[in-house]
């Protein structure tokens, strides 16, 4: 190797050194280090829920089902009310002669079969478009009723209209105690007669007792309570018992258990005694003010609470205490029994009576 060679080898080490010596000397660049980030607690899910049980569903589109309302015979020899256990809410109310009928609000279950359906009253050109504006079934009805339901916008199901597609008579009852209707087709056969059977939203409902929604707590200041008399008349002198072990109340009417098929007691989370107007209609029936309000004692969670309940066109009752706080359902079934105002009631707790707020004494019809 020449000289010349070795002199540009020893300069460019040189050279090298010196860069590296200089890069070995720089700052080096800042690090930047992120705030930490603040955990906060997930927001609590909101399960899907059925509006007239508080019960979670299972399935959205079900939810949005239009509701079904059957009127049912309570004659004391109707016998027992095939699939009245399903429904969501049962509204019982005065006939005539001291007898009651009941009308039954379905939408999250839906029994194949309810029997005994009977012939509708004035009162149920209100209540049924309070739910939903259900479906309704019903067999028959005096003129003036027919001419009611004709002139609303009620969906009109009734057995005269649908006949065999849906209606048919038990050999195992007497007429006319023995006319059932076939709920599980219900949905087509409405459908095909051109009757919406979904709705967009869901319907308005009650206000339920819920863990995960604030505020949504059970009332307070209720009295104990394990036994409730509700007598409309000799007739029907109806009581209701609460079971300790399965949460519920169970009826019986007359001193004996009423039932709802296959040796099930017609039971209910809530039993419900509304206090409403009735104006004398034809023949013999009432007229029942199911919107003005009124007085209302409400047992649930083997307990009683006193208020009043406000009314609605298109929705359920509004159930309020005397501070004019609402009072929140316990999820699952209601019964409600619309009594004259005057009307005494009776609970009990181990002996102690308590009688209705403002009890008069007539209940004699």
């Amino acid at each position: 190797m020449s000289r010349k060679s070795i002199i540009w080898i020893a300069v460019l080490c040189s050279l090298t050194v010196a860069l590296v010596g200089l890069s070995g000397c720089r700052a080096k660049d800042p690090v930047i280090v992120a705030p930490p980030v603040e955990e906060t607690a997930p927001e609590p899910e909101i399960p899907l829920v059925w509006p007239l049980t508080g019960l979670v569903a299972d399935n959205a589109e079900e939810v949005l089902r239009r509701s079904m309302s059957v009127k049912i015979d309570n004659h004391p020899q109707s016998g027992s009310k095939i699939g009245i256990n399903a429904a969501d809410v049962v509204f019982e109310t005065l006939a005539e002669g001291g007898i009651t009928r009941f009308n039954a609000i379905y939408q999250s279950d839906i029994p194949d079969t309810v029997m005994p359906v009977r012939s509708a009253r004035e009162s149920d050109v209100v209540l049924v478009p309070q739910f939903g504006n259900a479906l309704f079934f019903y067999s028959g009805s005096n003129a003036s009723v027919r001419n009611s339901i004709r002139s609303s916008d009620i969906a009109n199901m009734e057995h005269g209209i649908i006949g065999n597609d849906l209606y048919s008579r038990s050999s195992d009852r007497r007429a006319p105690h023995n006319l059932m209707v076939d709920l599980a087709n219900a949905y087509d056969v409405a459908n095909a007669r051109g009757f919406e059977i979904a709705t967009t939203e869901p319907i308005k409902g009650f206000n339920f007792q819920n863990d995960y929604i604030e505020g949504a707590t059970a009332p307070t200041g209720g009295t104990n309570t394990t036994q409730v008399n509700i007598p409309f008349s000799p007739l029907a002198n109806t009581a209701w018992t609460w079971d300790t072990v399965n949460e519920l109340w169970t009826r019986t009417q007359g001193g004996s258990a009423q039932y709802s098929g296959n040796d099930e007691q017609i039971s209910a989370q809530n039993v419900i005694v509304m206090w409403a107007n009735h104006s004398p209609a034809a023949y013999e029936t009432y007229s029942i003010d199911l919107v003005s309000g009124g007085e209302a004692s409400i047992f649930m969670d083997g307990q009683r609470f006193d208020g009043r309940w406000e009314g609605s066109v298109d929705a359920p009752p509004v159930f309020k205490d005397a501070l004019g706080n609402e009072i929140l359902l316990s999820s699952g079934r209601t019964w409600i029994s619309v009594m004259k105002p005057g009307y005494t009631i009776e609970s009990s707790y181990h002996g102690a009576t308590f009688a209705a707020p403002d009890a008069a004494s007539d209940n004699a019809e």
